[in-house]
């Protein structure tokens, strides 16, 4: 090889390995930009779950087992007697009950009895009732939970303050959640997660005021 065609390799391999270390560097600074976006987002959603564990709710979930998100102080139930109702946490002094009753595909029995039931708890016990669905929706109206006529699109509707509040479609926005992180969600997780940034937004929501 000649000394112009061995320059010219060089040169070759020179800019070669600049792009090369160029493009690294570019790589790493965009991952580390995600990362930064990653956690700042996920630390709104770190907050919401403080806010809602500050307010000292026994949380229970009813219906189809899903993951809350990390930190979120619940419990998962599989029905509503007495014994699943009580909270046997005696380290944990709670003020008042939140029942989120996960409902997508319609499979949890609501009978009258049990829709009763749930009347009850709300309008005399003072639980914040949440229902995550939409199959229950008209037996709920039609036992005089709301009067409301509301888009068929609506899955999901809240009560609370003793039988005198409710809003219909209160967590149907999954927006609220940060797109990068409900980009990682399984989408039977999205509900739970849009219902604890509301509970966490609107304080109303948990408090009662009889």
């Amino acid at each position: 090889m000649n000394a112009k065609r061995l320059i010219v390799t060089l040169v070759f391999v020179a800019v070669l390995i600049g792009f090369m270390i160029w493009i690294f560097d570019v790589l790493v600074r965009d991952a580390s930009r995600k990362n930064r976006i990653w956690r700042e987002k996920a630390a709104i959603v770190t907050q919401a779950v403080e806010d809602v564990n500050s307010k000292q709710k026994d949380i229970m979930i009813l219906g189809n087992p899903v993951d809350a998100p990390q930190g979120l102080r619940c419990r998962h139930i599989d029905d509503l007697y007495e014994e699943s109702l009580a909270c046997n946490d005696e380290t944990f002094v709670h003020d008042g009950h939140v029942l989120i009753i996960n409902d997508p595909d319609g499979e949890v029995p609501m009978n009258e009895e049990r829709i009763a039931q749930i009347f009850e708890l709300w309008k005399y016990q003072g639980y914040v009732i949440v229902y995550l669905g939409t199959a229950r929706l008209p037996e709920l109206q039609d036992a005089g939970f709301f009067f409301d006529e509301y888009p068929k699109s609506t899955s999901s509707v809240i009560f609370w303050n003793y039988g005198k509040n409710y809003e219909l479609g209160f967590a149907d926005d999954p927006s609220v959640i940060p797109e990068v992180v409900r980009e990682q969600l399984e989408p039977n997780r999205v509900p739970l997660f849009t219902t604890v940034m509301k509970l966490s937004v609107n304080k109303e929501y948990l408090q009662s005021e009889q």
